[in-house]
């Protein structure tokens, strides 16, 4: 490879990168390292399912992708491309396993739904099959004195799962917030106006379900914001190669904490009984009926879940069997674990 020194403004772009990946690995390690204590309890205080294997996925093959970037643009490599490519191969990894814990939160909101299960069972699919294309639609070389590493090529059709991803994650926020909104806002018998405003802000639900809202959905709204500029931003010619997939790594960064959080505050609800509840409404004391809220919707969750394992036990560790008649998702008479009783609601 020839040695020549890199134009100001090709070498101005790598340094914002570079110190855009850092941040990223910084922010990514500091969050694993913030949580030790919860993904221990995850994982040694009860039994190991899909979705716990899923989590763990998404923690590490997240980790690889971002710190590769990292090491990509600050270390002086021998063979660039081929570390390149060899990193990228974690962005499928990662990116499919933290849409995978989107999934069966997805699936456990809808109490194990034949249909809804099928169609973002196949979206993740099609996040899955998407992702893929993304090592072989880059390429890096080598150029500068010292040697640097730079983006060479990003492909036009690996855009497409960015594209993908982002309807994946819009449908994943509508599908919930649609059926929290569709669920409470029947119960209080709330205008068509009042329900379409409680379907973007959570206005007018009751504590708990509000806050379940406020748990997941502003991450959702994030991360779709993101997408969206991400993908933008890889179909934009004028852009350089290396500006093209600045915003990828942050997404990945971004969606696997996010994920890993989500899923993280469902199970510790499951392990927590009531005691969670502090955590999530926005009072600290509330009516023992909303304890009873809690515990019932927790219990639907692991119990929806579980059965993505074949139904042999809760994410608790207890068998399907100890949740009792009430937590069986095949005859809701109530929804997201609440009786249709209104005495329930706050």
């Amino acid at each position: 490879m020839s040695q020549w020194e890199l134009p100001p403004a090709l070498q101005r772009q790598v340094e914002v990168s570079a110190y855009v990946f850092a941040g990223c690995t910084a922010v990514f390690i500091w969050d694993i390292l913030n949580n030790l204590r919860s993904d221990y309890a995850l994982l040694f205080k009860q039994n190991f399912h899909v979705v716990s294997l899923a989590y763990v996925v998404s923690r590490i093959g997240s980790l690889m992708y971002i710190l590769g970037y990292t090491i990509f643009l600050s270390y002086p490599l021998q063979a660039c491309n081929t570390a390149y490519v060899a990193f990228n191969v974690f962005y499928p990894i990662g990116v499919s396993a933290s849409a995978f814990l989107f999934f069966f939160r997805v699936r456990a909101i809808y109490g194990g739904n034949r249909l809804v299960t099928a169609i973002f069972g196949f979206l993740w699919l099609a996040v899955l099959g998407s992702s893929i294309t993304i090592p072989f639609g880059v390429s890096a070389v080598k150029l500068g004195n010292p040697s640097e590493c730079i983006v060479a090529r990003v492909e036009v059709y690996v855009g497409a799962s960015g594209i993908i991803l982002t309807v994946h994650d819009t449908l994943v926020f509508f599908a919930i917030s649609y059926r929290l909104v569709s669920n409470f806002g029947q119960m209080q018998q709330q205008t068509r106006g009042t329900q379409l405003k409680m379907l973007f802000s959570g206005a007018h639900l009751p504590a708990f379900p509000k806050a379940l809202f406020a748990d997941g959905q502003m991450y959702y709204m994030i991360m779709v914001a993101t997408n969206v500029t991400t993908t933008l931003r890889v179909y934009i010619p004028t852009v350089s190669p290396v500006y093209r997939g600045l915003l990828i790594v942050p997404s990945v960064t971004l969606t696997s904490i996010m994920a890993c959080c989500v899923y993280r505050n469902t199970i510790l609800g499951i392990m927590c009984g009531s005691r969670e509840l502090s955590l999530l409404t926005l009072n600290d004391v509330e009516p023992p009926s909303i304890v009873q809220f809690s515990t019932e919707y927790n219990q639907m969750v692991g119990s929806a879940l579980s059965e993505g394992d074949g139904g042999g036990s809760d994410f608790t560790g207890n068998k399907s069997g100890a949740l009792g008649t009430s937590s069986k998702t095949d005859n809701l008479s109530y929804s997201l674990g609440v009786h249709q009783d209104t005495s329930v609601v706050p």
